[in-house]
């Protein structure tokens, strides 16, 4: 699907961001929004904007990429020829069945529809659909034009082949894409997500601490290494032996459970490039000097 032609409906932070990976991986681009075009238009303005200024790419690369997209608020033009298509519409059910059965009613027979919803369930997109085996989710973070993430979940109708060809989709507009193997609300990441919100609104509504010192409090400390090492390699990192030997730190006996995790950490490790390190301590030497660099940014050495 290299450099095929790419439609991005409801383009507002999260569909606009998108069509610019798109743009610049070569993907003629269509973004499409009701009425407001001209304030999309300036959207991808600024990303490029934000681009040059951080040496992503030249002005005249960006200038290339921009050349790719054009701006409609006809969801037919948008669509037309298009192999993959991203809806990024209000988060509601029935918005967004609407719009599926319009982009569906007027797209090519065989692209893909993926929906940006951080929470509807993909099955629930598929009802009444004419081809329900091409929906699924595609979720990316905002914001989306340097988040790498993007959470794909199939419904109970999805092909695995639009699912396989979603993944090499996003990852051809570099980005890291990762399927959720059972379908839930809030997929992957908004799952432990949204308990880190939940948790940290309650401690601070039971007057633990401030908001800011809350988000002190994930920024300067955990948050910090999650960047690099995630949570559960982290956490490993953390206690000599790793998660094999963590239960007995904590005075309790090792499990089954505690074994599958030790053995995904192991299988994380060793599918980690070298560059960001692939053992336990070039792992370490490499968070280390990331931290290093974004405690740079911040000003805080």
């Amino acid at each position: 699907m290299s450099n095929g032609r790419a439609a991005f409906i409801g383009s507002g932070f999260i569909g606009s961001g998108l069509a610019v990976n798109a743009m610049m991986h070569g993907y003629t681009t269509t973004l499409q929004t009701r009425r407001q075009v001209e304030k999309m238009k300036a959207r991808v303005a600024r990303i490029f904007d934000v681009m040059v200024e951080n040496q992503v790419c030249t002005r005249a690369e960006a200038n290339e990429y921009a050349a790719l997209a054009s701006y409609t608020t006809s969801i037919e033009e948008a669509v037309s020829g298009a192999s993959f298509i991203q809806e990024s519409g209000p988060e509601n059910l029935e918005t967004k069945r609407e719009l599926i059965a319009q982009i569906e009613a007027q797209c090519d027979k065989d692209a893909i529809i993926a929906s940006s919803t951080s929470k509807l369930l993909p099955s629930d997109l598929q009802q009444r659909s004419r081809h329900p085996e091409r929906i699924l989710v595609g979720h990316p973070y905002h914001p989306s034009y340097l988040l790498p993430l993007v959470e794909l979940c199939g419904g109970k109708q999805t092909s695995n082949e639009y699912i396989e060809q979603a993944v090499a989709f996003y990852e051809s507009i570099g980005k890291v894409a990762l399927v959720c193997r059972k379908e839930a609300s809030g997929y992957i990441v908004n799952r432990a997500s949204w308990a880190v919100l939940n948790e940290a609104r309650k401690t601070v509504l039971d007057g633990y601490c401030t908001v800011e010192e809350m988000d002190k409090a994930l920024m300067y400390g955990p948050g910090l290494r999650m960047a690099i090492t995630g949570q559960i390699l982290t956490i490993s990192l953390g206690v000599e032996g790793g998660v094999r030997a963590q239960a007995l730190k904590y005075g309790r006996q090792p499990s089954a459970e505690d074994e599958l995790i030790a053995s995904g950490v192991d299988q994380e490790i060793a599918n980690r490039p070298e560059d960001i390190g692939n053992t336990e301590e070039s792992i370490e030497n490499f968070r280390d000097k990331a931290i290093i660099q974004m405690l740079r940014l911040q000003k805080m050495i």
